[in-house]
């Protein structure tokens, strides 16, 4: 079933709050057992760790900007949905990737993150 408007809104706050990269901003999402899982790497667990892995990924590029496609909602707060992730580079360059995203929200906090993504791009770039 398609999002409401406000799971909508939540994510399009998120990912504005990750653009400023302001951990203190993004981190105020997640919840404090939060974890993470980005593409095929180790599960992440706990707001501050989670929030560290991003930092250090983020702080590698002047910004990055998500787009969101489609977003579907399914009870007990799952939401599935598709993004494209553009990457601006230091250098000027923009990469855009497409991602899929499962996302658990519970009392509006994200409790678990899962991002199905191929950066291979960005990181090839980054050197």
């Amino acid at each position: 079933m398609q999002a409401s408007q406000a799971t909508i809104d939540l994510l399009t706050e998120y990912y504005g709050a990750m653009e400023s990269n302001d951990p203190r901003r993004y981190g105020t999402y997640y919840a404090d057992d939060m974890t993470l899982t980005f593409a095929n790497s180790p599960m992440i667990k706990g707001r501050d760790n989670v929030v560290a892995a991003f930092a250090e990924v983020l702080n590698r590029v002047r910004s990055l900007h998500h787009d969101l496609v489609n977003v579907w909602e399914q009870d007990g707060g799952v939401v599935v949905y598709e993004s494209v992730g553009v990457w601006n580079l230091f250098d000027g360059r923009k990469i855009s990737i497409n991602a899929c995203t499962v996302l658990t929200v519970v009392g509006g906090k994200f409790v678990d993150q899962r991002i199905y993504v191929d950066n291979t791009p960005v990181f090839a770039a980054l050197g």
